[in-house]
């Protein structure tokens, strides 16, 4: 098949978190790579400009595997299924309002509390509880943007000056947080991959798996497959009430009482070859990069009836 990529390209000039969704050419290059090796011809679309062009000049392809973020607000992941579903292209991934719902996490923790999946009490912008310490992080953005060490809040005056300094990314999700173990979960076609641990080296005990520490997790974390059916059940719980299709990435971690509660979900995970979540979770269960964007292709080519 000719397979189209579209996806939003980070800026060489990019600093801090500000295009940290984004994807490095490095990324886009092996996708094509993956296709090819899977039996496909990738047809690079971009995003915007490019790809408003690329369809305009009417180029053939059989469908779309889309990892593009968008730009603007709530609704910028949903930006390009929605374009092609209205043109009647293909695409891999979730529908447009499933990843609307989920890249705003109040909004996403509402349907998980309705489906009776666990989940922290929350609230926005303010305290769910006086059960410190809390977790404060911005309630529309992804890729862990906003994120350090103090958005663990441990009384009023520090859920107070977070509060602050999560202000410029618009409203923030303040849940009690949960110091049980962490876990991803990688879903494909409605199964899970594996379901990874994400384990502090330092061995702290309030761990926070900020952007820092995944820009350094080679020397901050180990991540380990592990048998753990409550967290992967929580996954397939959370792939069911969103109405999912073909990948996704479900973070889970444990309460107080060790109850696996769902923590967010990623419908457009990252698939960088080397460190994005779901490929390191690919290559702990024996899969290479390029298995597992073929198995990516392979659910969605089956839905489209390819």
């Amino acid at each position: 098949m000719r397979i189209g990529l579209t996806y939003n390209l980070k800026p060489p000039d990019a600093v801090g978190d500000e295009y940290e969704e984004f994807d490095s050419l490095e990324t886009i290059e092996a996708l094509e790579a993956a296709l090819r090796a899977n039996g496909h011809e990738p047809v690079r679309l971009g995003w915007g400009a490019e790809l408003f062009d690329q369809l305009r000049s009417k180029v053939r392809i059989d469908g779309v595997l889309n990892i593009a973020e968008g730009t603007g607000g709530r609704g910028r992941e949903s930006q390009v299924p929605a374009l092609l579903e209205m043109l009647g292209i293909p695409c891999t991934g979730a529908p447009p309002l499933a990843i609307a719902i989920t890249l705003d996490k109040a909004l996403a923790k509402r349907l998980a509390q309705a489906q009776r999946i666990p989940t922290a009490p929350f609230a926005i912008d303010a305290a769910p509880s006086d059960r410190y310490p809390l977790f404060a992080k911005p309630a529309r953005e992804g890729s862990s943007m906003g994120i350090t060490s103090a958005s663990l809040c441990r009384d009023e005056r520090e859920l107070r000056d977070t509060l602050e300094r999560l202000k410029p990314y618009g409203p923030t999700l303040v849940e009690e947080y949960l110091p049980g173990d962490e876990y991803t979960v990688g879903m494909i076609d409605g199964e899970v991959l594996g379901v990874m641990q994400v384990v502090p080296r330092s061995g702290e005990k309030d761990f926070v798996y900020s952007l820092d520490v995944k820009r350094d997790y080679l020397r901050l974390v180990e991540y380990r497959l592990v048998d753990a059916e409550d967290a992967a059940q929580v996954a397939r719980d959370v792939w069911r009430a969103f109405g999912l299709r073909d990948v996704a990435r479900i973070d889970v971690r444990r309460d107080r009482d060790g109850v696996a509660c769902f923590v967010e979900v990623n419908p457009l995970p990252g698939v960088h070859p080397v460190n994005s979540d779901l490929i390191i979770m690919g290559r702990l269960a024996g899969f290479t990069h390029e298995q597992v964007i073929g198995r990516v292709v392979a659910a969605a080519a089956r839905r489209w009836g390819g």
